[in-house]
Formats: C-alpha cells, structure tokens, sequence
C-alpha cells in the first residue's frame, strides 16, 4: 500500500540541483565500465563506495545505484557490437544482436536495446514502488526446495529450447556444472578440483568465464574479414537509425512488457539475477515467435526480450535487498555495503524508520531511467564505429582489452589464462555445436545447484520425494519434465520424417 506522505518526503529529498549530476556521473561511470571487456558492475561500485562517507545516504546510495544501471545497459552494447557480453546478463543479447550489427544494423539494434533496458527498468522501479510489500512475500516462498527446481528447470529449458541437439546441450549444462564445483567446499572448508592452483580456491571467476566462451572464439571468426561488418559503412553510423531502433521497441510492446515482467519476477528471487531473467525471457519468446520471425539471425525481439528483462530484474533485486536486505549478487552486496555505511540495515525495520528515504532511493531510480536513454544514446553513437574498424587493427586491439581486463579482475596472470582457456572451450563448443549458453548456465547455476541440493538433503532427511509436497517446486519439476518430454517426442518425429516412408 502507498504511503502517499512518505513518497512526497522523498520526493522533497530528491530536489537538490546537484542530483541530477551525481546520477549523470554515475550513470556515465557505469556504461564506460559496462563496455570495457572483463570490467564489472561491482568494480565501479567498489571504486565510488569511498565516495558514500563524504556524501549524505540518499546521495550515496543514488550513486551506487546509478553506476549499476549503467553497468547493466554498457554490457548490452558491447554484446552488440562485438559479441561480448560486458556483463553476464547480456549474454542473451549477443543472439541476435551480434547478428544485425554484422548486418549493418548496429545502430537500430543499439536503440532496441537501450529503449528495453529503460523500459524495463522504469517498470520495475514502478512495480517496487507500489507492489514491494507483495513482491517480497512472494520472494519468502522461495526456499531450498523452490530454489534447487528453479535452477534444473532454467538448465533444462535453455538446453531443450535454446540448442540444436539436445544431448549435446545437456551436456555442456552439465560440464558447466561441473566445472562450477571448482574451489573451497562450503561444508567441509576443503578444495576441491583446484588442482594444487591457489587461485581456483574461490571458483573460476565467472564473468572472465562468460568473456571467454563468447568473446575468443568471436576474434577468430571475425580475423578472415574486412571489418565486423562488411556492409555498406555509409549507412551504418547513423543517428536516424539509432533512434528509429528505440522507436521500433515500443512497436514490439507484448515483448516488451513480457520481459520486463519476467525479469521483475526473477529478479526478487534470492540468487537468481539477471542472467536467469535475461535467458528465460529470450526463451519464451523465441518459442512464441511467428515463423517470419527467426530467432539467433537477427530478429529484434529477441534483443527486446533479453534486454528488458536484463534490466527490470535490478527493481526485482533492489526489492529484495531493501526488504530482506540479501543482495542476489557481487554488486547488490556492495550497494548492501552503502546502506551499512550511513547506519542502514535493510529489512523491515529500514521502511518503519526511514520511509521517505526508501521511497525517494526508488523514485530517483525511476528518473535515472530517462536520464538512461540520452546518456546511452549519447555513447552508443560513439563506440558504433567499432563495427567498421578494419579486422587487422580491431583483433590485436580487442585481445589486448580482454588481456587487461583478465589482468585488472584480480590482478592476477593465471585470470589471462583462464580467459583463453574458456576461449578455446567456447570455440570447441561452437564448432560442433555443444551450445556455449548451456554450459555456460551450468557455471552459473552450478555453486547455487550444489548449495541447494545440500540445504535439501539435511532439511527433508535424504527423503528427496517431500520436495514434491510444496506446491510451486512441484510445479517446476512437472514443467522440466513436460519440456524434456515435449523435446523428445519433436526429435523423434523429426528423425522419423527425414528417413521417409
């Protein structure tokens, strides 16, 4: 319910003429860091946390939140233009992104990407302000139980719906998930598959991970050409385009307000982010998707649906974080860190004691969406030209950004190697099409999976058939099994028509 006094106390917070410059800093800081291989959200947070001791908390925390936002639309437009996601939630956006930009449409598929993640930002920060009570409740459903079925089920769908071969994804899933058990076991404090390599003990690092598998193998393909793309340059770096690319999301508005609605689901739930949101909304629309309409060539809805929910999913977060104060990921807990900084504790006692402030942290959070859209048009009409920079020049200088970027995670040489190594392994899964993503969701999901399954087993005594008494868990393993069911009875038919009669 609205607390219409506290939302007009929040809004009088907000009024101060230096705002709108600390959320355009922010926002710049965020988008350059976005488009920067191997830079992550949580490392521009790091760098302006100092920042918050100077500032009053409304401030800092406009700040923080800025940066996050920016971070979120620069890994899109990277995904874009070079097939490489900035950040891990624009993984999906390289499907058919990467496609139109080698098209010649950079720029259209440039403004559908940053009018979805407005778009979807803006809604959930609406849908926060009026629904966070609810969307919390809902978030408290999702135990260890929920969360294991929601974690086979996003595994099983990508690999069903998303690959060519459905043995050949689900084996990638499952390599992934092997490969994420890599590091220090929780339960016992023991390593595991480290090999005697210090630097595994916390796990690969997962965006150098995601930049490996997408980003190597894209440099090889590219080296046998001019440039990105070989179409007419002088139509490509185009501001018409650009803004006629924003205009035809809104033409697009089912996909538009399906993603947005699916990232702000999957965003209040503990752990889930906006990889899963981005991913499953790209999913259901290329499954709904007419037959004109060609997913992974191309197609802009598919940049709308995963760019939507990529960005609505931080309303879902943010939800999460001001109500029970758990942050889904690295850059939540360091905007968590600002909160603790100025005295904070998010959780039920932060809206009983400050409400004005909770109220005017999302409504600021609304305003930085349309501050979004001209700061991110602004950039993405600067860095387009990438698309047209002749391949010899383009690769070695791409390399050496990916090399930086390793080395700038950590600091550490063994970071390079891992890029590299990832690299090969994507290359290899590209060429006999063992789907890069669902290996690369196994990654992801396979910490949270393995968590999970442990919670599990000591919460219903090793009886694992008690799952199936909740109801939402049960729901989700009847749909992982309709999905696997569904995809076989396809395949088979499929066999059974291309031998004939």
């Amino acid at each position: 319910m609205l607390e219409l006094s506290q939302i007009s106390q929040g809004l009088a917070l907000l009024t101060n003429w230096y705002m709108p410059l600390v959320i355009l800093a922010g926002m710049t800081l965020g988008l350059i860091i976005g488009v920067i291989p191997g830079m992550t959200a949580a490392l521009g947070l790091a760098v302006v946390l100092p920042l918050a001791f100077q500032m009053d908390a409304l401030t800092a925390l406009i700040l923080m939140t800025s940066v996050y936002t920016g971070s979120l639309t620069g890994g899109g437009i990277l995904a874009i233009l070079i097939n490489t996601p900035g950040t891990p939630g624009a993984v999906a956006t390289t499907f058919d992104g990467y496609p139109m930009a080698k098209a010649g449409r950079a720029n259209e598929a440039l403004g559908l990407q940053i009018a979805a993640s407005a778009f979807g930002g803006a809604l959930s920060y609406a849908f926060l302000l009026v629904f966070i009570q609810p969307m919390t409740d809902f978030a408290l459903q999702f135990q260890s139980a929920e969360m294991l079925a929601l974690v086979i089920f996003v595994l099983v769908a990508v690999g069903a719906l998303k690959g060519k071969y459905l043995l050949r994804s689900l084996f990638a899933g499952a390599i992934g998930l092997l490969l994420s058990t890599i590091g220090v076991v929780l339960t016992t404090g023991e390593p595991r598959g480290t090999m005697g390599f210090a630097e595994l003990e916390d796990g690969l690092p997962i965006i150098l991970c995601v930049i490996g598998l997408f980003a190597v193998p894209e440099l090889i393909q590219i080296l046998p050409r001019k440039a990105i793309s070989e179409a007419d340059t002088k139509i490509r770096h185009s501001a018409a385009e650009l803004f006629g690319g924003f205009g035809g999301a809104f033409k697009r508005w089912p996909t538009l307000l399906r993603g947005s609605s699916i990232g702000i689901v999957i965003g209040i739930l503990p752990a889930a982010g906006a990889t899963l949101a981005s991913i499953l909304s790209y999913t259901v629309a290329s499954k709904l998707a007419r037959e004109d309409e060609v997913f992974g060539e191309g197609e802009p809805k598919g940049i709308v649906a995963a760019e939507s929910a990529n960005n609505a999913s931080e309303g879902g977060a943010m939800a999460i974080l001001l109500a029970l104060g758990i942050p889904g990921s690295a850059s939540t807990a360091v905007i968590l860190g600002g909160f603790l900084l100025h005295g904070l504790v998010p959780g039920a006692g932060l809206f009983r004691d400050n409400g004005p402030l909770v109220y005017g942290l999302i409504i600021g959070n609304i305003f930085q969406m349309f501050l979004l859209v001209g700061v991110a048009l602004m950039v993405a009409y600067s860095v387009a030209r990438i698309v047209t920079v002749p391949t010899p020049v383009l690769v070695p200088v791409l390399t050496i950004l990916l090399t930086v970027g390793a080395l700038s995670f950590r600091g550490q040489i063994f970071d390079v190697f891992v890029v590299f190594a990832f690299g090969v392994i994507g290359w290899f899964c590209r060429k006999y099409e063992f789907t890069p993503l669902s290996l690369m969701i196994g990654l992801f999901l396979g910490s949270q999976l393995d968590q999970e399954m442990v919670r599990v087993s000591i919460l219903y005594s090793y009886e694992p058939l008690l799952i199936l008494q909740r109801p939402i868990a049960a729901t989700l393993f009847a749909l992982t099994a309709a999905i696997l069911v569904g995809k076989i009875i396809l395949t088979l038919r499929s066999q059974l028509k291309n031998r004939g009669p």
